[in-house]
Order: structure tokens, then C-alpha cells, then sequence
């Protein structure tokens, strides 16, 4: 244990920085007499929402009006530009150390950095100056595709984990490292590498860290031993509860934290497939099916690219569209030649022919942004969602044709399956409303009609039960 120690004289000003060992406390179940001695460690302390860049601390967080910012900003670029090309800022009045000074990321820091982030550096300059009036950080970055950028046209969450990682690169061995929210600015996805990172760096530097987080992505498959849920109890008092895991712990923080993966489709009739295939296979409670009302384009164009952002998403939200809806072109990511995979003309194709429709891909600046290498990355992940997470019902078919297959269907309603020489996606819909007709005389009751016949189709054998319990399967086995 250690506490907080007042140490101060008449000379000597007490610090409340200052902690050190505890003397023996009976209650906590010790019986040494003598104090021991305090471990000695260096401490890093990253407050993640202070972690704003020069540029932001004045543009923001600074007093004056807007176009005196500007105006600032504006006068002193050029000498920031300067300082990291290592040339003589010449700054009036000032040394050149006095008003910054610039330090170039190493390989492995880069590549840490990358990968957090899901970018490829060729090179990261971290500018530790006073050029803004106020004493700030400035990076300058360099990707794999050749665009240059400052902390001007970062986020705040790239800012963010640069400054981490060069801080915990720096760190001595057995340093005390304290994180507070660290997931601010930081996209699930990053949440998760970063996680990977600090755990690795545990290890590899012997580094005790300690995380203040409200992020369910940070301490998921963290021991019991290690969370603590800092709480405030019914008499209003501040108390620390330990060997919890991590759903437990945001169940009293009152957040949604859920282990099922889900699956969207295209309309009632696909999911009453789907629930009922479910609960045949006995896996209903393992996920969530939904619809959407806009059908397919709505699914592809306006929510997909959400999809594809963040790894959270990958591992947990899935489509299963209309067979009519798959295309013939098949992708290989592997066949990609270097100059196919930063052409973003030809990756946008590939995307068109993939989904069958255009996918807007949403750069800095707008969707007319200039960040190709953005765009490149957005069409990759387009791509790489469509291999692993999207699925078709079999064989082209729409799933009224699949609803009438059945054998209940063919039978209870003989009479209407004879005005008919086949069942096909053209005719199918028509025949569900005649059903309807039958049943209830009129088409209002077109959903009870489908619930009735998903069950029976669902608890009859055949290749398409087997279809799709194989397919169910296969998304269930995602990332498990």
C-alpha cells in the first residue's frame, strides 16, 4: 500500500504530489512494525483529453477572435514548416531552441503506430514547441501512398496515439504508466490494437499500467482480478468493487453490452427465415436479426460504410441479402497488383461489381475530399466486408420463392399453385397475397401469412434447411 504523506516544514512546502508507503495497518491484516521502504518508479500519466494538439489548443481552446487565430496560425506555419524540415527558423527575438525543437519516430514506433491506427507510415515527426504563443505539440506524417499531413488535418485521435506510444517507447523499464480514457478520439478497432499494444508492452518492459476507462472494448477478456468498478453505494459513499468481469461491471454503469452478432437482411420474409432456422438450430439467443424497410440499396449504400469502419462491427454485424441480388464477379484480394490496390478508380469498379451498385467512399474534406489514400482504404474495407460478412439466400432466389417450397404450402394451398406452371421471383409475392386472400379475404395479413409458412418450411428436410443452418453456422463461428 501506499499514502499520501505530508511532508512540508517552516523551509519546505508540502507537495501533495509526494506518496509513500504505508506504515502496517491491522485491519488490512498486517503485522510488520517497520515501514518499508517506498518503490522507486518512474510515472507517466497521459490524460487522453488533454492530448490536443498546437493547432487545437489555439484554434479552441485559446482567447481571441476567430480571424486573429487565423491570422496567427497563418504567421507562423511557416516557421513550424521550418523547424521540421530542420532548417533555421530564424524566428524574431528567439533562438531557434528556445521556440521548438523536432524528433523523428523510429521504425518500430511507427509500426506500432500504424497498425493501432490502420495506416502505413514512412515517417512521423513529433515538434514539441512555443511557435502558437502557448507551449504545444505538432506532428508531421508521411503515409505509404505519399500524402503529407500536419496535426491541422489529423484527429485529435491520431494526435492521441502518437503521443502514447512515443511516451511508452521512452518509458524505463517497471515505470507506472497511467491512462485516463485513452479510448477518447479512438475508434473501436484502434481500441482494440491499442489494447494488444499496452498488454505486449507489459510484458516486453515490465511496465505496470493502470487504465481509467468507460470502454467496454478496453477491459473485454481482461481477468477478473485486474477490473475494479469504482462506484458511489445507496449511503452515497465512494467504495471499489473488485473480481467482477467486465459485462458486470458496465450492467452497473448502466451500459448496453451485448455478445450477439447481427444479422441484417432485407425484408420480414428473410428474417422469419432466419429467426425460425435459428431457433431450429437452437442459437436464437446468440443473435439479433433485423430488416430494413429501404431493402437492399439502403442496407449497401448508407449503412454499410459504418459497417466497415471499426473492428467491433466486423466481428459482429453481418448481411444475408437476397439471392437475386449476387453478382458473378469474384474478388481476390490476392491478385492485386501494387498499382490496383492505390488506384482508386479501379478499386471503386471492383466495389461496383462486387455489390452491384456504387459505394460512396468518404474522405477528409467531404466526398469530394482529395485523400485517395483514404479512398483506397475505404474501397479495400468495402471489400474485405464482402468476403467475410456477406451472404446470399441460395441459389438467386428471393425468400417468398423459398416460403412456398414447402410442403405445407404446396399442399394447403394446391388450388392457388395451380394457376401457376412455376414459382419463381417474379410471381412469388403475387402468390403470397392470394394466400392471404384465402386465408383471411383480403392481402392485409401478408406477415401472418409468411410467419406461418417460415415455420413449417423451417421444421421440414431439405437442402435449403440445410443451406442455411451450414451458412448460420459458419457466422455464428466468426471470431469465436
Amino acid at each position: 500500500m501506499k499514502t499520501r504523506m505530508r511532508r512540508g516544514s517552516k523551509t519546505k512546502v508540502e507537495d501533495p504530489d509526494y506518496w509513500e508507503t504505508s506504515k502496517p495497518i491491522k485491519k488490512d491484516g498486517m503485522t510488520a512494525i517497520k515501514r518499508n521502504d517506498p518503490v522507486k518508479r518512474d510515472v507517466i500519466y497521459i490524460d487522453f483529453r488533454a492530448e490536443v494538439s498546437a493547432f487545437d489548443k489555439i484554434f479552441h481552446f485559446s482567447k481571441g477572435n476567430l480571424n486573429e487565430k487565423k491570422e496567427l496560425l497563418r504567421k507562423r506555419s511557416k516557421y513550424l514548416n521550418r523547424l521540421f524540415n530542420g532548417e533555421s527558423m530564424r524566428f524574431p527575438g528567439q533562438p531557434d531552441e528556445k521556440m521548438g525543437q523536432v524528433m523523428e519516430l523510429d521504425d518500430e514506433s511507427r509500426g506500432i503506430i500504424g497498425n493501432i491506427l490502420g495506416k502505413e507510415y514512412v515517417s512521423i515527426k513529433v515538434a514539441e514547441h512555443a511557435l502558437f504563443k502557448n507551449q504545444g505539440t505538432s506532428i508531421y506524417v508521411k503515409t505509404r501512398v505519399s500524402s503529407r499531413y500536419s496535426e491541422a488535418n489529423a484527429g485529435s485521435g491520431e494526435v492521441a496515439v502518437i503521443q502514447l506510444v512515443k511516451k511508452i517507447q521512452d518509458a524505463a523499464e517497471y515505470s507506472l504508466v497511467l491512462l485516463d480514457e485513452p479510448e477518447v478520439s479512438i475508434h473501436p478497432g484502434a481500441q482494440v490494437k491499442l489494447k494488444e499494444y499496452l498488454l505486449d508492452t507489459i510484458i516486453r518492459k515490465k511496465l505496470q499500467i493502470v487504465i481509467s476507462t468507460h470502454s467496454p472494448i478496453l477491459i473485454k477478456d481482461m481477468p477478473k482480478e485486474v477490473i475494479k468498478l469504482y462506484v458511489t453505494n445507496i449511503e452515497g459513499e465512494f467504495e471499489v468493487k473488485g473480481n467482477i468481469d467486465y459485462q458486470e461491471a458496465f450492467f452497473d454503469l448502466e451500459e448496453c453490452v451485448s455478445e450477439k452478432k447481427i444479422i441484417f437482411c432485407e425484408d420480414f420474409a428473410a428474417k422469419s427465415i432466419i429467426d425460425n432456422m435459428l431457433i431450429r438450430m437452437d442459437k436464437k439467443q446468440y443473435f439479433d436479426v433485423e430488416y430494413n424497410p429501404g431493402g437492399e440499396k439502403t442496407l449497401i449504400t448508407k449503412y454499410l460504410p459504418s459497417f466497415t469502419m471499426h473492428e467491433l462491427f466486423r466481428d459482429k454485424v453481418f448481411l444475408i441479402l437476397d439471392g437475386d441480388m449476387k453478382t458473378e464477379y469474384v474478388f481476390k484480394e490476392e491478385a492485386l497488383t501494387v498499382v490496383q490496390q492505390k488506384s482508386k478508380d479501379y478499386l471503386k469498379d471492383c466495389v461496383k461489381q462486387v455489390y452491384g451498385t456504387e459505394i460512396e467512399a468518404y474522405a477528409d474534406g467531404g466526398n469530394g475530399g482529395s485523400r485517395d489514400d483514404q479512398k483506397c482504404d475505404a474501397y479495400m474495407r468495402y471489400l474485405r466486408y464482402y468476403d467475410r460478412n456477406v451472404y446470399y439466400l441460395p441459389d438467386g432466389l428471393i425468400p417468398e420463392v423459398i416460403l412456398l417450397e414447402s410442403q405445407y404450402a404446396k399442399k394447403e394451398y394446391l388450388d392457388i399453385f395451380k394457376s401457376y406452371n412455376e414459382v419463381n421471383n417474379t410471381n412469388a409475392k403475387e402468390i403470397i397475397c392470394n394466400i392471404s386472400k384465402e386465408d383471411y379475404g383480403n392481402e392485409e395479413h401478408i406477415d401472418d401469412i409468411i410467419s406461418k409458412l417460415a415455420y413449417k418450411w423451417s421444421i421440414e428436410e431439405g437442402k435449403r434447411q440445410e443451406y442455411f443452418m451450414n451458412m448460420l453456422n459458419e457466422i455464428f463461428q466468426k471470431n469465436v
